[in-house]
């Protein structure tokens, strides 16, 4: 399997601005809105996200591990332009699969938001299986909630 077959991408057009969809999506309690693995439960440590570096833990559920949490690491912060994590256990180097998120605006609130999923990095063997996580429909959906999600708020009405 080449790398890009181990990498899924979708595209949409939000009719909010970057700003707003980048501030909404740094910060994680929002997360369980968008997502459409079944996966996120909450983000219990209200963290939001404002660095390279910087960690945030969520709170998982799944079939095969049930309730447990994942600490993401940030991996790329552009404000209002692009942001996007790399999931690990907690205390542990990130397992190689990232999500990104990146914001272009068309216009004062219309924005092309591209999510990527790219797993070409995982090495877990007993899990490269079970990836992707999440399909592309489910991606596309994630984009539609996003969008509904934002499109409901103003500046002062991020969390």
């Amino acid at each position: 399997m080449s790398a890009d077959d181990r990498r899924i991408e979708v595209t949409a057009v939000i009719n909010a601005a970057a700003d707003l969809i980048f501030d909404y999506i740094a910060r994680p309690t929002n997360h369980v809105t968008f997502d459409t693995s079944g996966f996120v439960v909450g983000c219990s440590d209200g963290s939001v996200i404002t660095h390279v570096g910087a960690k945030f833990m969520m709170d998982m559920q799944n079939e095969i591990r049930g309730p447990h949490k994942v600490e993401n690491h940030v991996i790329c912060f552009e404000p209002g332009r692009a942001i996007g994590w790399a999931p690990a256990e907690p205390g542990k180097e990130p397992a190689g699969h990232t999500w990104t998120w990146r914001m272009t605006p068309i216009g004062p609130d219309q924005t092309l938001v591209t999510e990527t999923y790219d797993w070409s990095a995982f090495r877990n063997t007993e899990m490269i299986d079970r990836l992707p996580v999440i399909g592309m429909r489910q991606m596309q959906e994630s984009l539609a909630r996003l969008a509904e999600a934002t499109a409901k708020r103003g500046p002062h009405q991020l969390g």
